[in-house]
């Protein structure tokens, strides 16, 4: 608490640039085909929309094969089989206040000399049996030209058998709005379903379960669930001989743990797999030998949500190569996908300062690295983090990233400025593995503190932390990121004058409840606060929750608490808001009613509204030139209008935009 303010600390190594930050990622979303031949992944291309390219396992040295469009920017793929590509792409649609990316389906051979677009569709694009988006539903590894595909539709899923030679789809099954397939066996035999009803204010879920796609479904009565109880119950898997269904829950505990449902006698085991600390997020079956559990479907792993994700592997081919990768990757967190037996895996290696990197691992001897989400930054150039937990001011242990700055030593550099930076959603959380927005990296190469709170209302991180935050939006959930910033002060590490805070959706209604809290209950605390596509007025949030109808029920109701809208007359600090105006996830409509508002109230408020054409919510759907702007609009407002901050920090080449006045 003595420390002295860190005025002179450099970080040690560059800053990470914005024409760095702002381009496609270098190489993403790598996949390794069924036969284990292939590794396909999407990469970034300088001046153009994203490509897809893909590797031969058997010679790696030579040059991979690449496609791409001139107007679609790939988004996503996935394997079909062993020569084929389930490819996503988005398109920008004008359509005034609807207008939006539009998401795209195609098929693709690997080396793009066929693309079949699949996604053509004639339903009103603003109906209620418009598409959303795209997904394979199941393999069918038994099969060699057919899949069964996911058409998600407003008004429900249609499930289809993909021809992926001819593009032709038979309707399988379908669903209403409130019904969805579940899951269904290698042979693509649907066998569980779930229905949620409501009657007198009471949404439950009820699951069934058939053997074939000709059986009758019959519920499971044990596996009913009442949303409002607000429990998670997943089924993940059904086992061969139709008695048992695996399931993630958390009815009776904290965290998630593995069970066992017995259908004959309708009753749940005691967990078989579980963690004391965090809650178990996944498992698989099969084995090395039998990767798609078409003779045996013993459990093979399961993993839980740690600050980044963990597995334990039981089956003895994976459990070599995980001891054989940590100690060929140390400090990393290590995923990876085995084919062959072993003899091909695609490795992913990531830590919070190292870049997502792929590597293939040959007859468990031979690591080959195939490329990095970032190339040429490393834990030399970039900050390190830790996870910890601070106490909340009425006690409660709440979780947290804190990303330091390269070179920094707390007793010899002193105090630093700090950036509370809380994540979206709000159902959502951060984890240990590289963050490819950047911001955490941004700030912290220019010599910040990055504090990521994990606050009451974050999921995965148990039911106390969920549902701790319900109706607690701006007040609660934004103490937790306020007692996050006073305990850094009291550790030594924040400048208590050089604090701020900036968020991304939700994070960017956090960013407006600090703005508007700083007349009253956050009075002095925060120098500056910058909302990035914020969801703001509490009321419009509740009432109407983009297009999911279930997410109204479950999330909308939870929504309630202090609303920045009704306190724009409180903001006293300077407050910067950016959205993009194809966001219709967190609408942009909030935004704009915001500066409406704070013109009205708060004219002589330092506030800036700027709204980015054809940007739209998430990171994947923005282009080069959307990053560029935003992450300029943020370095400019901290170098010019963000208090002690702004007297301290200046982020050389950039214009000064300061604004006395809400403009737009």
């Amino acid at each position: 608490m003595t420390a002295a303010p860190a005025q002179g600390f450099k970080p040690t190594g560059p800053a990470l640039p914005i024409d760095v930050m702002s381009k496609d990622w270098n190489i993403r979303s790598a996949a390794i085909s069924p036969d284990g031949k292939h590794i396909a992944a999407i990469a970034g291309i300088p001046g153009q929309n994203p490509v897809i390219r893909v590797w031969s396992t058997d010679d790696m040295s030579k040059t991979p094969t690449q496609f791409g469009s001139r107007t679609m920017r790939f988004t996503g793929f996935q394997f079909l089989n062993n020569s084929k590509l389930l490819v996503f792409a988005n398109q920008p649609v004008a359509a005034g206040a609807y207008s939006n990316w539009q998401s795209k389906a195609a098929i693709a051979n690997l080396d793009g000399s066929s693309f079949l677009d699949i996604s053509n569709d004639e339903a009103d694009p603003r109906g209620d049996d418009r598409i959303i988006g795209f997904g394979l539903f199941n393999r069918l590894p038994s099969e060699e030209n057919v899949v069964l595909m996911e058409i998600n539709r407003f008004s429900g899923t249609e499930i289809v058998r993909l021809n992926v030679n001819t593009g032709r789809k038979d309707r399988f099954a379908r669903t209403g709005d409130n019904e969805s397939f579940d899951w269904a066996d290698s042979k693509g035999q649907i066998k569980l379903k779930s229905e949620l009803r409501a009657a007198n204010g009471v949404y439950t879920t009820f699951v069934y379960f058939r053997e074939t796609n000709d059986s009758p479904w019959r519920e499971l009565p044990g596996l009913r669930r009442t949303w409002n109880e607000r429990y998670t119950l997943r089924p993940v898997h059904v086992s061969k001989d139709n008695s048992t269904i695996y399931v993630v829950i958390n009815r009776d505990t904290n965290f998630t743990v593995l069970a066992k449902y017995d259908i004959a006698t309708d009753k749940l085991s005691a967990p078989i797999a579980e963690n004391t600390e965090f809650d178990i997020s996944s498992a698989s079956f099969g084995s090395a030998s039998d990767e798609d559990a078409l003779t045996q479907d013993p459990l093979r792993s399961f993993c839980w949500n740690g600050p980044s994700t963990e597995c334990n592997y039981l089956d003895p081919t994976d459990k070599r190569i995980s001891n054989l990768l940590e100690r060929a990757l140390p400090g990393t967190n290590i995923s990876f996908t085995s084919r062959n037996g072993g003899a091909n895996v695609l490795v992913t290696a990531t830590a919070p300062n190292v870049p997502d990197t792929y590597y293939l691992l040959k007859n468990e001897r031979q690591l080959i690295k195939i490329g990095s989400v970032l190339e040429g930054w490393d834990r030399k150039t970039l900050g390190p983090a830790e996870w910890l937990y601070y106490p909340a001011r009425d006690g409660f242990q709440v979780p947290g990233i804190l990303y330091l700055p390269p070179g920094y030593n707390k007793e010899r550099d002193g105090r630093l400025p700090l950036v509370v930076m809380p994540h979206g959603g709000p159902w959502a959380r951060d984890d240990m593995d590289f963050d490819i927005s950047y911001w955490p990296q941004m700030f912290a190469t220019r010599g910040f503190a990055v504090l990521m709170p994990q606050y009451r209302g974050s999921l995965g991180l148990g039911k106390a932390v969920w549902k701790g935050g319900d109706r607690q939006w701006g007040a609660l959930m934004q103490d937790d990121k306020d007692d996050g910033a006073k305990w850094l002060v009291d550790q030594g590490i924040a400048d208590p004058n050089r604090m701020m805070m900036y968020g991304y959706s939700y994070g960017g209604f956090a960013a407006a409840a600090a703005a508007a809290r700083s007349g009253g209950r956050s009075a002095g605390l925060w120098q500056c606060a910058i909302s990035g596509a914020p969801a703001i007025d509490l009321e419009r949030i509740s009432t109407d929750w983009g297009e999911s109808r279930l997410q109204r029920v479950n999330q909308g109701v939870t929504v309630a608490g202090w609303d920045p809208m009704a306190n724009l007359d409180q903001v006293k600090i300077p407050w910067l808001v950016f959205h993009g105006d194809y966001d219709r996830q967190a609408d942009t409509i909030h935004s704009r009613s915001a500066a409406a508002r704070m013109r009205q109230v708060n004219p002589n408020a330092n506030f800036r509204y700027v709204e980015i054409p054809k940007m739209a919510h998430t990171l994947g759907q923005m282009t080069p030139e959307h990053r560029t702007q935003f992450l300029t609009l943020i370095l400019d407002w901290m170098s010019n209008n963000c208090g002690n901050i702004s007297a301290s920090f200046k982020e050389p080449g950039l214009k000064t935009t300061a604004s006395s006045r809400a403009s737009k």
